[in-house]
């Protein structure tokens, strides 16, 4: 599976302060993959600073897991808080 956006929901905040949730049955070792989250940077302006919390795996229930992304140069990487 791969990022969309349709499970990315914005929760509030500004680039660089955003908090969103995201669902997604791939497992958190996937989310937290580098470029993963590059198509956020246009979906929802996704920058530095921006947190993620993770609902992974089976049923999108398996885990949760907060993540800070970094933007560089519209290329994401992300960093689990666990």
């Amino acid at each position: 599976m791969a990022y969309t956006s349709e499970d990315m929901r914005l929760m509030g905040g500004v680039p660089g302060q955003q908090l969103f949730l995201y669902r997604s049955e791939d497992a958190i070792s996937t989310v937290t993959a580098g470029g993963y989250f590059d198509e956020a940077v246009d979906d929802y302006t996704l920058d530095t600073g921006d947190i993620i919390i993770a609902c992974t795996g089976i049923n999108r229930a398996e885990a949760v897991d907060m993540v800070v992304a970094t933007n560089t140069d519209g290329s994401v990487s992300v960093v689990s808080s666990t």
